[in-house]
């Protein structure tokens, strides 16, 4: 009798353990609509930044590109950790944070080089080329290559701003910072689902609040010469940071559900913060991609 139940006991378990990953699986494919989410951007040539609000004002010349209409969602990242077994640099306190945030489709807050291992994985999930290679802390951008990856700095801000389709609003998509974000005014300290709040011009969701976004450039100063035309700008090189700084600082746009400075969910405040820190509970991403290059 003990070897009965014993034999049906394994049974039902591998029963279970078999639905698991068949639902896991089914889950994956189903559930990673990205491609679906996202929106066409004809690139052209604007002024970065705004006068007396930044120290910069350039010239940037910019090319077409994609963008998500949505922020990475904590049901998109869990998949991502499923499947590829990486320990979530969050995993201490992601108990708390999901207690913070309930909502399956809510931001995620993410490490930095974890955003680039995710926009590789959702990459490799459409049979695209990964945009980065990583080794270890070093990460290199292939920027020819045709699958997901960070914004830019002047990518972000011109698709905030509306590109162009832009109004000129001082938020995106708003004059109202209600209409459009969660801040710290109104969120109750806590990331809500993505794409509740109104879209700006593009049809972009949470570009003010909601959670900042990683962008690929380290963090530098533009020049403040309007004579100068800057072609698909990506920040300064590694090496070339170094000359000037200690540590290594991203930028980060859009203001969080925790931000009550105004200013920082305008499309012009950028700020950096530390690629190697394991980020913070309002700093998450948005994927983008290259558009194809019409042949003349």
């Amino acid at each position: 009798m003990d070897g009965l139940l014993m034999e049906n006991s394994m049974k039902i378990r591998f029963v279970i353990t078999l639905a698991l990953t068949t639902f896991l699986s089914t889950c994956s494919a189903e559930k990673l609509t990205i491609d679906q989410d996202l929106v066409f951007v004809e690139g052209e040539e604007f002024i970065l930044g705004k006068e007396n609000l930044t120290s910069h004002l350039v010239r940037v010349k910019l090319d077409d590109f994609y963008i998500s209409k949505y922020e990475t969602t904590v049901e998109q990242w869990e998949l991502f950790l499923e499947d590829t077994k990486i320990p979530y640099l969050w995993r201490d306190k992601y108990t708390d944070t999901r207690i913070e945030s309930p909502y399956s489709d809510s931001p995620i807050p993410v490490h930095w080089i974890q955003a680039v291992e995710y926009l590789n994985w959702v990459s490799r999930k459409y049979g695209l080329e990964e945009c980065y290679v990583i080794n270890g802390e070093d990460v290199e951008w292939i920027r020819e290559a045709n699958g997901y990856r960070l914004l830019t700095d002047a990518e972000w801000e011109y698709a905030a701003r509306g590109g162009n389709l832009s109004k000129g609003y001082e938020f995106s998509g708003s004059n109202d910072l209600d209409e459009v974000a969660w801040t710290g005014w109104n969120s109750a300290n806590t990331a809500h689902p993505v794409g509740i709040k109104k879209s700006n011009e593009l049809g972009l969701f949470d570009m003010s609040g909601n959670m900042s976004e990683w962008c690929w450039d380290l963090s530098f100063d533009y020049p403040n010469n309007l004579s100068v035309l800057l072609s698909k700008p990506i920040g300064p090189s590694k090496g070339e940071y170094l000359k000037i700084k200690d540590e290594y600082y991203r930028i980060s746009r859009g203001g969080s559900y925790g931000t009550v400075d105004e200013f920082q969910f305008t499309p012009f405040y950028r700020t950096g913060s530390f690629e190697k820190g394991t980020g913070s509970g309002g700093l998450g991403l948005r994927l983008a991609r290259n558009a194809p290059i019409e042949s003349p």
